[in-house]
């Protein structure tokens, strides 16, 4: 089983670093689409479309960011739980490679 179990803790720095730049990103993006949008380029209708667009990707950018943000969250915790438990098991084997030198 222990050959099936493969976690690499700078893989998962990178993942947690690529998720906080996404995330970054489409915050970038929800402010950007808080600004209102430029009327005046063409009939009512496609204003009224462009509007509708844009309050549409609003709700998705934001909707996305926060899942984004969610995941980010779980990455950090993945990565963090991996490390505590790879010091751990390092300082036990240390021990027990004392262990058995000693006997």
């Amino acid at each position: 089983m222990a050959e099936r179990l493969k976690v690499d803790g700078t893989e998962l720095g990178r993942l947690f670093n690529d998720l906080k730049r996404a995330q970054e990103s489409f915050t970038a993006l929800r402010r950007a689409l808080r600004v209102p949008g430029v009327g005046g380029l063409g009939t009512d209708d496609l204003d009224k479309a462009c509007d509708r667009f844009q309050e549409d990707w609003r709700y998705g950018a934001e909707e996305i960011a926060e899942q984004i943000g969610q995941l980010t969250d779980i990455t950090k915790k993945a990565r963090d739980d991996f490390h505590e438990v790879d010091v751990a098991l390092e300082r036990a084997l240390e021990k027990a490679r004392r262990k058995s030198a000693d006997t």
